[in-house]
């Protein structure tokens, strides 16, 4: 089986963990060890050689401490078009929220229980 060429995301992927882990002074070594990989993959990713599965993109943006959307910021990648139409934002569904409030709720400390009525409060200012 072939091993699947990358593509512009990939490059922009590589680019931007390589700025990030050099910005933070991290080797690759060191980085490598956190996920669990090898310094030769870490170099593979920066250089677009291999893709990065999306579980590797998780703990890359979790030991380097950013939203994995952090990574595709500023994209000037241009994705292929959509196959389905754009869909609009689902509709606010407040049972759901009351439901997992109701099922949460008891399992919060009281410290925790004040906090959220703080933070609801706020909202409400």
């Amino acid at each position: 089986m072939a091993k699947p060429l990358a593509n512009d995301i990939d490059r922009q992927l590589g680019l931007r963990l390589k700025k990030l882990r050099q910005q933070e002074g991290i080797s690759a070594a060191t980085l490598a060890e956190a996920i669990g990989s090898t310094q030769q993959q870490i170099s593979r990713y920066e250089n677009a050689q291999n893709k990065i599965s999306a579980s590797q993109l998780y703990l890359l943006a979790y030991h380097l401490a950013v939203p994995i959307s952090w990574f595709f910021l500023d994209s000037e990648v241009s994705p292929a078009p959509l196959l389905v139409n754009e869909k609009t934002p689902p509709t606010y569904n407040r049972s759901d929220d009351t439901a997992t409030l109701q099922a949460l709720w008891p399992r919060l400390t009281v410290t925790q229980r004040s906090a959220t009525l703080k933070l609801l409060d706020s909202f409400l200012e």
